[in-house]
């Protein structure tokens, strides 16, 4: 995923654990190829930094309503 395609609040799947993470930060540098993303995974309270090539955005039909797709938060404040 390019850093110049992120945006806070996007869902991305990440590569290493393919576990289902939310964008809450913007990039910052970290190399010339990779810059760090600061992530928080659902159902979690765990956040951490990933490097961009290790993260993919998920299809716009699992995104939020703000980025076009569909996906709602279950009752009880957690996610899938």
């Amino acid at each position: 995923m390019l850093a110049k395609d992120i945006q806070i609040g996007q869902r991305v799947r990440v590569i290493p654990n393919g576990m289902t993470a939310l964008i809450v930060g913007r990039p910052e540098y970290y190399s010339p190829n990779a810059q760090l993303v600061r992530i928080k995974y659902e159902d979690s309270t765990r956040y951490e930094f990933m490097i961009n090539p290790l993260i993919e955005l998920l299809p716009q039909v699992d995104q939020y309503p703000a980025f076009g797709g569909t996906h709602q938060r279950k009752q009880g404040g957690t996610d899938v």
